[in-house]
């Protein structure tokens, strides 16, 4: 079957395999359309087996038993989600609500500010008419900020209240980490090799990678940006701190985040909103720069062109968690273009780096398979 197609000339190759994969998309958007929620409880908790699979077969490499690794791992992620839901959250919620109460006198501080800017302006003879930019920002910013506002604050109690599918993408994960691969080894069995399994290496290797050291990243980034917020004493530090942290997930969103923290805060204090652009960047940069060329490397291999033309797509799709899924998958989509293109070279790259796939079994694990 792969001599026949490689025998087609490639210009016919690519007039098929464009209106085949644009019906094959379309098809299965209306497939998950159809079977929502359940495809993105889904995509939700296999999202979470791939980072709970990370410190299991950490463990398992250290030599504990793989059914006391995956025990003490769902132990410490059940406590640290208690955590999350009985002191962060509430207290992030909080200052969130706080925020959208006090935005009106944060408009009006932002407005005296500015006509204290302009005033010096005229003073100094400079040709500035800032009232009528001032007017359109602080609009604009009211209506985005109370439309964001409403919508997370919808978002995060919905979810909180919505046991069943809490349960359901916790009774998924449980099944991912215990037979996940023995599942995900049947799916992709149904496409012919060697695309399946490159297909299978592929995926395992960018998702599980990506995703845990997005997490890592995001992690460090909101911890150390809300340390800076409460040495520097900014309003709604946790809550700056932590959306900053967070948005790292999506590619260029944490920029966004940081100039709108800013700028807030700037509307109260115009210096202190300085400071926070400076100290977000700073601290930005760092995480960038030395933290995340350890964790990520050169593993996504995108151009930054096709990274957002990726990340608007998912947008488009399936919103919240397009946007998440958008890299990994534009990544996994090169990586297959690339093994069509140039099979040979693929797949020695592929068996130079086979061996990094699969971790070693602790030497428990070893005998008890020697035993079987």
């Amino acid at each position: 079957m792969l001599e026949f197609w490689r025998s087609i000339p490639r210009t016919v190759r690519l007039g098929l395999l464009f209106p085949l994969g644009f019906l094959n998309a379309w098809l299965l958007s209306h497939v998950i359309n159809n079977l929502q929620p359940l495809v993105s409880l889904f995509v939700t908790a296999t999202l979470f087996s791939f980072l709970l699979n990370f410190p299991i077969q950490f463990l398992h490499r250290r030599g504990l038993k793989r059914s006391w690794a995956i025990a003490v791992v769902f132990l410490v992620a059940i406590l640290f989600v208690l955590f999350l839901a009985g002191l962060l959250i509430p207290q992030i919620l909080r200052q969130l609500a706080q925020l959208l109460n006090s935005l009106p006198k944060i408009l009006a501080s932002g407005d005296r500010q500015i006509d204290a800017l302009e005033q010096w302006a005229i003073a100094q003879n400079l040709p500035f008419d800032l009232s009528a930019i001032s007017l359109h920002l602080a609009r604009n910013l009211s209506t985005q900020l109370q439309s964001i506002g409403s919508q997370a604050l919808d978002l995060l109690v919905g979810t909180i209240n919505n046991i069943l599918n809490g349960t359901i993408i916790l009774v998924f994960t449980i099944f991912l980490v215990l037979g996940g691969e023995s599942f995900w080894k049947g799916i992709f069995s149904w496409i012919p090799d060697p695309w399946g399994t490159k297909l299978k290496e592929t995926s395992e290797q960018v998702f599980a990678n990506y995703f845990v050291s997005q997490t890592i990243l995001a992690g460090i980034l909101s911890v150390a940006q809300t340390l800076v917020f409460l040495l520097l004493q900014v309003p709604y530090g946790l809550l700056f701190g932590v959306a900053i942290g967070m948005t790292t997930l999506v590619p260029y969103a944490s920029a966004v985040t940081v100039i709108l923290a800013s700028f807030i805060v700037g509307l109260q204090d115009f210096a202190l909103g300085i400071q926070v652009l400076g100290a977000a960047l700073i601290v930005g940069q760092i995480n960038d720069n030395i933290v995340a060329p350890r964790l990520l490397g050169d593993m996504i291999g995108l151009n930054p062109l096709w990274l957002m033309i990726s990340l608007i797509i998912g947008g488009k799709v399936a919103g919240l968690l397009g946007l998440l899924l958008a890299v990994p998958v534009a990544s996994v989509i090169k990586t297959m273009v690339d093994f069509a293109r140039y099979p040979d070279r693929m797949s020695e790259d592929s068996l130079e780096d086979k061996p990094d796939l699969e971790p070693q079994l602790a030497p428990s694990e070893q005998e008890e398979q020697a035993e079987e």
